[in-house]
This record gives structure tokens, C-alpha cells and sequence, in this order.
């Protein structure tokens, strides 16, 4: 699955307050997930990659995101900061610069890598930047982010520095989510019930997802 699809999902939700809009996005991106990545997108769209509980963190300072950012676009720091004081945002921030760095090497704005990012390879880098740990790490981690930022389209990367800083910020929480799940597992909202008791006995939304998706309701 291309995280692309996410991206722009992302960006529907942000372009709306209205909460039904939010739910009608979700089920969208729902119904296009493969059951067995629904428990990772589950959590990608909370900003995270465990549930709360388990209290694992990505683990990028600004300071950090800021060195792979560099290193993705071929800038100077100072640039860097510098957009990041007219934009107010790193997310929106890495997405000019990283349009712009490309723009620059093919001529084409709209340049996109030859091959899309997947869901799966977002995880799986996203993982590991949270499993370093030691001597090495801090650089291991920049290496990793950089990496990722230079496979990602401009949209995809800004989306991925909100992820790893803590700051994804979509407005939409954990009962949206779980109305747009029984919506497209459960039959429609009449299923919101069961689908919340299951969240609160498990604390997990992404074991809910997984359960419901693959088994159905009465699971």
C-alpha cells in the first residue's frame, strides 16, 4: 500500500472541522487499507506506532529532524531555520525545501521518486528509529530519517516530520476513528458500541482494527 494514500487522507482531514467529513475520509482510507496493514495505519494515524501503553516513542528532537532534513535536501541549516520561522511548521517547512531540491535537479516541481514509498517501508524505518538505543544512535537515527525523507514525495515527507516530531495533530481522535471502523467492518454506527467497549477493555486501537477487519464484529 502507498503511503501516499495516507498523505492525502491526511490532508482531507485537515482541510475540514466538520467531524462527519473527517469519519467519511477514514472510512475511505479504511475500506483501501489491506486487512493485514490495518493495525499499522491504525496507528500511523494517531502518530504512533504502538498503543499508549507500551509507551514507545519515535524519538526526534527538532534539533534531529532538522540535521536529516538538512541532509535530504542539501541545504544549510540556516535555511532551514529560516523557513521554519516563515512557516511556523517543520512539516510544511521540509515540504518546500524538499520541492524545491528537486525542482533544482530535474526541472519538474511535481518530481516524484521513481519508486512510491509503502505503508509497510514508513513502519518498518519508523520502528527502528524508535528501537535505537546506545552508542551511534543519535546518528543512526538522522541517517535513517534522511533516508526515508529522500524516498518520500514533498506531501509524504512533510507528514512524516509532523509523525516524528509528536506533531501529526489531525484533529481527529480515537472515537472518529472508531466510528469510521464500525462503519466499514461493523455495519454501520450501530456498531459503535461494541466496537468502543472492545477499545476501552483493550486500550489498543490498532488490535481492535486488526480483530474487527479480520474476524468481524462478534471477535
Amino acid at each position: 500500500m502507498e503511503y501516499s494514500f495516507i498523505a492525502d487522507t491526511y490532508e482531507q482531514i485537515e482541510a475540514t472541522t466538520k467531524r462527519l467529513e473527517m469519519t467519511g475520509y477514514l472510512v475511505d482510507l479504511i475500506q483501501n487499507t489491506p486487512k493485514d496493514l490495518i493495525r499499522k495505519v491504525a496507528y500511523l494515524t494517531r502518530g504512533t506506532l504502538k498503543p499508549d501503553f507500551m509507551g514507545i516513542e519515535i524519538g526526534i528532537a527538532e534539533k534531529l529532524a532538522i540535521e536529516s532534513i538538512t541532509r535530504a535536501t542539501d541545504v544549510q541549516r540556516e535555511k532551514v531555520t529560516r523557513n521554519l520561522k516563515t512557516f511556523g511548521d517543520l512539516g510544511s517547512t521540509t515540504e518546500r525545501l524538499l520541492s524545491e531540491s528537486r525542482a533544482r535537479k530535474s526541472s519538474i516541481d511535481s518530481f516524484l521518486p521513481a519508486k512510491r514509498l509503502t505503508v509497510e517501508k514508513v513502519y518498518e524505518t519508523l520502528e527502528k528509529i524508535a528501537n535505537t538505543s546506545g552508542k551511534g544512535s543519535v546518528e543512526t537515527k538522522v541517517n535513517l530519517l534522511s533516508q526515508l525523507l529522500r524516498e518520500a514525495a514533498s506531501k509524504e515527507a512533510k507528514y512524516l516530520i509532523r509523525t516524528v516530531t509528536g506533531k501529526l495533530r489531525l484533529g481527529i481522535g480515537d472515537m472518529t476513528f472508531l466510528d469510521a471502523l464500525a462503519i466499514t467492518y461493523g455495519g454501520g454506527k450501530e456498531a459503535r458500541e461494541a466496537v468502543e467497549r472492545a477499545y476501552n477493555v483493550s486500550s489498543d486501537i490498532g488490535l481492535v482494527s486488526e480483530v474487527l477487519a479480520e474476524e468481524g464484529l462478534r471477535a
